[in-house]
Formats: C-alpha cells, structure tokens, sequence
C-alpha cells in the first residue's frame, strides 16, 4: 500500500473503529492509531468520543511522547501502549488496542493461543504481557512493545490485545482474525478433542496466504458494505 495521506488515514481509522465496533473487538473503550508517514506522530482517536459515531474530525494529531500537537481534547489514557510501540518498531504503521472477550480469555488461562482456522497460524503462541493495570506510563508502554517484540500482536493479561501492522486496513483485518479464530477455539473445543494447525501446516499455509496480496482490500470492503448496509457508515 502507498503511503497514505493524513486525511485517508483520519478517514480510515474511523471507519475502522466503527466497524470493530460492529464487530464487538471495540465497545465504549479501545483505540486505533496510525503514524503520519515520514514523521514522528500518529493520529489517534480523543479519549472521550464514542467509538460507535467515531468521525474524523475527532482524531487527533499526538508525537511519541503522547503530547497532543492538534486537538483540543485529551488522548486515550493508554496512548502510552500505541507510542511505546511506535517507539520501538518503526516499519509498523498502524496499531490497535482493543479488548475481544474471546481473544483475552487465552490470558486468563494456562494455555497459549493455538490455530483452529487456517488464518489462525498467524497468532499462534501469541505471548502474553504479565501486567493487567492499565498501560499510561512511558515505561509501561515500552514494557509492552518489548513483549511484543518483533511480532504482529501480543495479549494484554485479564485485560484485552495489542495488534500492529502495515496499514489501518491490515491492522482491522488481524484483529478481526484473531478474534474468529479465538471464537473458534472455544466453539470447537465444545464439540471433542481440539486438532490445532500444526507446525507443517503453518509453514504451508505461510506460503498459500502470501499469494493472497488482494485479503487485506477484499476484506476492508467487505465490512465497509456491510456497515454501511447496516448505517454504521
């Protein structure tokens, strides 16, 4: 994807944010970011608009200290989860903090998150970060990034998830995935002995996916129409 400008990504964020809702990744809490490209801020939601009739001219313009530079309203009180990110990685353009019940249940619970469905090989072992308060701090948000690694999604313990990627759409569509594919898990788990993907399987299906460079478009259209036929959009 070329890089996009600052009013397709105010537009793209809200959007997203809308349709996570749709979705139930975001409820009255949760945010989603992106980095201006060629610069060191991003572009995130103000703390107090609802996400359901999120706009954008409700995003605000915030550097990686959390510092808000336009906007007249405060930030997230953890947009230290999204700036201690960008601090750290910077090929990642998008992140998004949420709180799916599914997903977050593998935090609550001694067990790693395991792939029934196929995209699912993505999030295997996603690793767990140990602290459940709530992430304001520069050095939480830091701790955060450094559980994260170089991966593309880490879970928050008894508290929700952590997913970055190379554009807003991108970063929709993994956290919608991540989501089906913990939704699966435990509805499969209800029907007999779970067959999680294996390691052979997720080498193939690493390949298979890689020739499917047209996902992150097909999807992000789709639930555009379908929010849109819902009056989300």
């Amino acid at each position: 994807m070329s890089e996009a400008s600052e009013q397709l990504l105010r537009e793209q964020i809200a959007q997203a944010t809308r349709m996570m809702v749709m979705a139930d990744l975001i409820d009255y809490s949760g945010h989603v970011s992106a980095r201006i490209p060629g610069t060191d801020r991003l572009l995130i939601q103000d703390r107090d608009s609802s996400r359901a009739s999120l706009s954008p001219d409700s995003i605000l313009v915030v550097d990686l200290d959390g510092k808000v530079i336009e906007g007249n309203t405060p930030p997230p009180a953890e947009v230290a989860i999204h700036t201690g990110i960008y601090r750290a990685r910077p090929d990642v353009m998008s992140v998004c903090h949420a709180h799916p019940p599914t997903s977050t249940l593998f935090t609550m619970v001694d067990r790693p998150m395991i792939a029934i469905r196929n995209y699912g090989f993505r999030f295997i072992n996603t690793p767990v970060h140990p602290d459940p308060t709530h992430i304001r701090t520069a050095e939480q948000g830091a701790a955060v990034a450094a559980t994260l690694g170089k991966g593309r999604a880490c879970l928050l313990r008894a508290h929700g998830t952590a997913v970055v990627a190379y554009s807003v759409p991108e970063v929709f569509m993994d956290s919608l995935e991540m989501e089906e594919n913990a939704k699966s898990v435990l509805a499969a788990a209800t029907l007999g002995n779970l067959k999680p993907i294996t390691d052979e399987e997720s080498a193939a299906l690493e390949v298979s996916f890689g020739k499917n460079d047209f996902r992150i478009a097909k999807i992000w259209e789709h639930y555009q129409e379908k929010a849109r036929l819902a009056g989300i959009l």
